[in-house]
């Protein structure tokens, strides 16, 4: 079962207060010592499990900080967060990947993965970095939450099991299908606060309708559309590795012809009431 917390307005008051006073108790730095680069790596096997195959090792994380940005969040000395990247070149332009954000379980929901975002894109626009691109999956509402409505990140390009099979238990066995987003290091911060219920309708890719939906006309694509991704897919992943496994199809299908056909990526709406997350995407009239 899903289960929605929904706080009055003096409840979210009060947890906006307490993520400042812990923001304020946090400090996010380059990470520079060998033993905080340990730290690093015994944070990604808490996150994405010891046999998660694909962690960085220290030796190479130490490497990236001479040409990359490595950030920690630190809570009285504690490493809690850390954000990992390289920086390189498309052509002329400067650029940055980043490859890894990763959040202490202790520590999720206070801000600490925003803060690392905001310190990392200042501390690239100040050395002449233009843009920063990152990948998340695209079947996990929080994170497109996150990437799209508080970051401003804007989609480019969607890759069908971009790093292969992963090791982590967090993953299931599904493909790594990934969305890449970037952002443009010189542009003010677009932040867009999504509605929590009953957004207004709009045609849908769906992998099941329910009453009330209205299906996409693909003979004349609409000026805008829904592309519905499941509200929580860990829960999904956990309870019917097959429900995941279909969704993970189905949405790959979604995006393929919807970004084929020249829609953009907006923002990411939820439905509280109704445990539905959708994506919302648009187009020029002219495409």
């Amino acid at each position: 079962m899903n289960h929605t917390l929904r706080h009055s307005t003096s409840a979210n008051s009060l947890a906006t207060s307490r993520q400042s006073d812990v923001a304020r108790a946090i400090e996010v730095r380059p990470v520079t010592a060998l033993f905080d680069f340990q730290a690093c790596v015994q944070l990604q096997e808490e996150v994405w499990g010891p046999e998660y195959a694909d962690r960085v090792p220290a030796s190479l994380l130490q490497v990236a900080a001479h040409v990359g940005v490595v950030l920690g969040a630190f809570q009285d000395g504690k490493l809690i967060g850390m954000v990992f990247g390289f920086s390189g070149f498309d052509g002329d332009e400067r650029v940055h990947w980043s490859h890894m954000l990763a959040v202490r379980d202790s520590a999720r929901d206070l801000g600490v993965g925003r803060l690392l975002k905001e310190a990392q894109r200042d501390t690239l626009a100040q050395l002449g970095v233009t843009r920063i691109s990152w990948t998340f999956d695209p079947l996990v509402a929080k994170n497109a939450f996150f990437n799209l409505n508080r970051l401003g990140a804007r989609v480019v390009r969607y890759v069908n099991d971009m790093y292969g099979t992963s090791t982590s238990p967090l993953h299931h066995g599904t493909p790594t299908d990934r969305l890449i987003v970037t952002v443009d290091t010189r542009a003010a911060a677009r932040t867009h606060t999504a509605v929590d219920s009953a957004p207004p309708r709009q045609p849908m890719l769906t992998m099941s309708l329910r009453a009330g939906d209205v299906a996409v006309n693909t003979a004349v694509p609409p000026p805008s559309l829904w592309i519905e991704v499941p509200s929580d897919v860990e829960l999904v992943r956990e309870q019917a590795p097959e429900a995941a496994a279909a969704w993970r199809h189905a949405v790959r299908n979604h995006f393929t012809w919807a970004l084929n056909h020249g829609y953009k990526v907006q923002t990411l709406e939820r439905d509280v009431n109704a445990s539905r997350a959708f994506y919302l995407l648009s187009r020029d009239a002219k495409t």
